[in-house]
C-alpha cells in the first residue's frame, strides 16, 4: 500500500495535475459560496473538460472541487446568512451570530480548520477501512433508514430551547416534504391542482427563503438606527493556537460522525452535520453558549459535512454505490473515462485508486491554505452597511433560486418561505428543526413505504430490526431528557422571576 500510496503522491505533484487540483479547490470553494450552486451543478459544468483529461487529473480536479465546495457553503452562511448549501446551515447556527459579534474571519478561519480536520478524518477512513466501512453501509435497510431519519430529527428538535416549538418545526418541516409526487405510488399530494408544485419545494429554495429572504425582511423592518454595523476585529482574524486546541475534540468526534453518516447511501452532509452539532452540543461543558457564536458550534459541522467527503466515496469506489449526490454526479464522471467502480477497482485501476488517495490528503492542505487566506480578508465584505448588504444579499437570493430551475416560480417560492420565517423568528419557533424537516421526510418517507411494502405492511419491523430499535429508543430517551430538562429550566426561572418580584 505504501509503494502505491507513494506512487500516488509522486503523480499528484507533477506539475499540471497540482495546477487542476488547485483549481478544483479554488472553483469549489466559490462554487460552494454561490447560494443556489452546489458542488453537483460544478462537477456537471466540468464534465467536457473532464472527458477530455487523464482519469487521474479528472479524479483528483473533480474530488477537490467536491471537499471545497462543502467548506464554501460555510462562507456565505457565515457572512450573510446565505447558506450556499443544505450542508452548511448548521454552520450558519453559530458561525453568523460570530461574525455579527466582529469577528467574521475567526469564524471562517475555525470552519476552515474543522473542515480540515474532518477531511483528514474521512481520508483516512478511505485509505484504510474502505472495503469494512462498505459492508457496514449495506446492513441498513428501509425500516432502519426510517428510524434513522426519526432520530436526527428528536436531535435537533429536542436540543431547542422550547422542546414542544422545536418538533412542531420539525414535523412542519417533514410535512412540507411531502408536498408533490409520491416517490413510491406516484400520486401527487398537497398539489392543489399545481402542475409546479408536482416537484415539490427544492431544499436551496427553502433554505435560501427561512434564512436569507427572512433575514432581510427582518432589516427591512428596522429603523435606519436599529440596524447596527458590526465593527469587525481587523487585528486578531486567525484563531490562536489557545482556540485551535479547544476545537481539536469537537472536530475530531464530528470527523467521525460524518464519516459514519457519509457512508449510508442516501444521506449526505446536511443530516451529519445537524446530528454532529447536537451530539457535541450535548457533550459540550457549555451548552447554553451554542447559538450565541461559539467556536466549538461552527467546528462540530463543519468537521462533520468535510468527513462526509471521504466517507461518501467509500460505498461509491469499492461497490459502485454513491453516498450521496454529489457522488452520483462523480459516478457518471468515472463512467465517462471509462472507469466502472466496484470491488475490483482496485485490482483493476490501482493507479487511479492511490492517485485519489494521495489527492484527497494533498486537497486538504491546499484548502486550508486557500481558505485561511480568504478568512483575512473576509471582514471587508461586512464593512459594507446593512442598508446596501440587504439588497445585495437579496439579489443574490433571487438569482440563487432563479438559476435551479430558470424559473420564476422558485423565486416566488423563497419569498413566502422568507415571510415563513419571519413569522416563526417572531414567535420564537427554531429554524433549524424545520429545514432538518425537509431534509429528512423524503429519506423516512421512502424508506417507511420500501420496510412495509417487503414486509406487507407489518408495522412490527421498525421494532424487531435491531439497529431501528435501537435508533427509536435513544430518540425517546433524547426526547423524555429533553422535556424533563426543560421542564426544570422553567420552574427555575419561575422562581428567580419570584424572588425577584
Amino acid at each position: 500500500m505504501l509503494e502505491n500510496l507513494a506512487y500516488g503522491f509522486s503523480y499528484v505533484f507533477q506539475p499540471f495535475p497540482f495546477l487542476m487540483l488547485v483549481f478544483g479547490v479554488v472553483l469549489g470553494v466559490i462554487v460552494g459560496a454561490l447560494p443556489g450552486i452546489t458542488g453537483a451543478l460544478g462537477i456537471i459544468l466540468l464534465l467536457p473538460l473532464v472527458s477530455q483529461l487523464d482519469n487521474r487529473i479528472a479524479m483528483i480536479m473533480l474530488c477537490g472541487l467536491f471537499c471545497a465546495s462543502m467548506f464554501g457553503g460555510s462562507i456565505s452562511a457565515i457572512l450573510i446568512q446565505t447558506p450556499g448549501g443544505a450542508s452548511a446551515a448548521a454552520t450558519m447556527l453559530d458561525g453568523y451570530p460570530l461574525a455579527q459579534k466582529g469577528y467574521a474571519g475567526k469564524a471562517i478561519g475555525i470552519a476552515a480548520i474543522a473542515s480540515f480536520i474532518g477531511g483528514i478524518i474521512s481520508t483516512a477512513c478511505l485509505i484504510l477501512i474502505a472495503p469494512q466501512l462498505s459492508k457496514i453501509a449495506l446492513q441498513f435497510h428501509g425500516a432502519d433508514f426510517f428510524s434513522l431519519a426519526v432520530f436526527g430529527l428528536s436531535m435537533i428538535g429536542g436540543s431547542s430551547k422550547n422542546v414542544i416549538k422545536g418538533l412542531v418545526s420539525g414535523v412542519f418541516g417533514m410535512f412540507i416534504a411531502t408536498v408533490g409526487i409520491d416517490s413510491i405510488m406516484g400520486t401527487t399530494r398537497f398539489t392543489f391542482g399545481s402542475v409546479a408544485l408536482m416537484n415539490g419545494f427544492p431544499l436551496l429554495t427553502v433554505l435560501i427563503g427561512i434564512f436569507a429572504v427572512s433575514e432581510v425582511f427582518h432589516s427591512a423592518g428596522k429603523s435606519f438606527s436599529e440596524i447596527g454595523l458590526p465593527k469587525q476585529d481587523l487585528k486578531n482574524i486567525l484563531p490562536s493556537w489557545k482556540e485551535i486546541r479547544s476545537i481539536l475534540k469537537v472536530s475530531g468526534i464530528s470527523g467521525l460522525i460524518g464519516v459514519f453518516i457519509g457512508i449510508i447511501p442516501g444521506t449526505g452532509g446536511a443530516i451529519s452535520s445537524f446530528m454532529a452539532y447536537n451530539f457535541c452540543k450535548k457533550i459540550s461543558k457549555r451548552p447554553e453558549e451554542w447559538g450565541q457564536g461559539t467556536l466549538e458550534g461552527i467546528a462540530a459541522p463543519e468537521s462533520s459535512n468535510n468527513g462526509t467527503t471521504g466517507g461518501a466515496l467509500i460505498p461509491m469506489l469499492t461497490l459502485g454505490v454513491p453516498g450521496d449526490v454529489v457522488t452520483s454526479v462523480m459516478l457518471g464522471a468515472l463512467v465517462l473515462i471509462g472507469v466502472r467502480p466496484g470491488p475490483l477497482i482496485f485490482v483493476e485501476h490501482a493507479p487511479l485508486v492511490y492517485t485519489i488517495f494521495a489527492g484527497m490528503i494533498v486537497i486538504q492542505f491546499v484548502m486550508l491554505a486557500f481558505s485561511l487566506g480568504f478568512a483575512r480578508v473576509s471582514p471587508i465584505i461586512l464593512k459594507i452597511p446593512q442598508t446596501m448588504l440587504m439588497p445585495i444579499v437579496m439579489v443574490l437570493c433571487v438569482v440563487g433560486t432563479f438559476s435551479l430551475s430558470n424559473q420564476l416560480y422558485h423565486v416566488f417560492i423563497a419569498m413566502v418561505f422568507g415571510l415563513v420565517g419571519l413569522f416563526m423568528r417572531r414567535y420564537d419557533f427554531p429554524a433549524a428543526p424545520m429545514v432538518l424537516g425537509v431534509i429528512l421526510g423524503p429519506m423516512a418517507e421512502t424508506n417507511l413505504n420500501r420496510a412495509l411494502i417487503v414486509t406487507s405492511n407489518d408495522w412490527t419491523i421498525l421494532f424487531t430490526r435491531p439497529l431501528s430499535l435501537a435508533f427509536l429508543i435513544v430518540s425517546a430517551v433524547f426526547i423524555g431528557m429533553s422535556i424533563h430538562t426543560n421542564i426544570k429550566d422553567s420552574k427555575k426561572e419561575q422562581a428567580k422571576k419570584e424572588a425577584d418580584a
